[in-house]
């Protein structure tokens, strides 16, 4: 019998990027954000893709009113963050790949008012519901601005699931009671292609070839002299 050895390679597919944007829009849809002093948004991403998509944004701890920025589009503002960092608030972005995906990047357009949240910290996970590595820890922009990450692994799934998933955790503080403002969170993605190398094959036991004597022919298997090569030349007698 004889094994071959299998080598899986995971190699981006140029020009085939996908996202998942959350903008939070005046639109209806099956999840909806409202309060009473704001409007209305669509708490699910704008994606179509079936293989790579987000899930609702989950808000934990805090207070969330959407309110319009441009026509159409809402920011959300959010209140209720602690002084420090703590697992009873924040903002969880959880999605599935259902094919093996690289995260290039997570890009996050917020800012906060004067007595609001003055950092950020961000966690993110691949396959974990709450992810403990920190990936970024920053300063929340005066005025609406970018936070931006890049290169954070891949999105794959092991033999005991059909779906890789990622997590991330958004957790503002350092404040003094006023609003953390979201805009807009898109996560890009590339799709990975899986190639197969098949390696040499090699037989699993030792197999005896036969031996040849000097005029090259096969070694009879009974008593005599004989004059034989076998990577050497020897004399045997029996």
């Amino acid at each position: 019998m004889k094994n071959a050895l299998l080598i899986t390679l995971l190699l981006p597919l140029a020009g085939t990027a996908q996202n998942v944007e959350y903008a939070w829009l005046n639109q209806p849809c099956a999840s909806l954000l409202n309060c009473d002093t704001g409007c209305t948004a669509c708490n699910m991403p704008a994606n179509a893709s079936t293989q790579f998509f987000g899930n609702d944004v989950g808000w934990l701890g805090v207070d969330v009113c959407p309110h319009p920025v441009t026509v159409g589009n809402n920011a959300l503002f959010t209140y209720g963050w602690p002084t420090i960092p703590d697992n009873d608030h924040a903002v969880i972005v959880t999605g599935i790949a259902f094919t093996p995906t690289r995260i290039d990047s997570i890009i996050i357009r917020h800012t906060s008012d004067p007595d609001g949240p003055q950092r950020m910290q961000v966690r993110f996970g691949i396959n974990q519901s709450m992810p403990t590595t920190i990936i970024g820890d920053v300063d929340v922009p005066e005025g609406f601005g970018s936070s931006v990450f890049t290169n954070l692994g891949d999105v794959t799934h092991d033999e005991t699931m059909v779906y890789g998933f990622f997590s991330l955790l958004l957790q503002p503080y350092q404040g003094a009671g006023g609003s953390w403002d979201l805009d807009d969170l898109r996560l890009v993605g590339s799709p990975m292609e899986m190639t197969g190398i098949a390696d040499l094959q090699l037989p699993d036991t030792s197999i005896n070839l036969p031996r040849y004597d000097a005029l090259g022919r096969p070694m009879a298997q009974k008593r005599g002299i004989r004059f034989y090569l076998d990577r050497s030349k020897r004399v045997v007698l029996q």
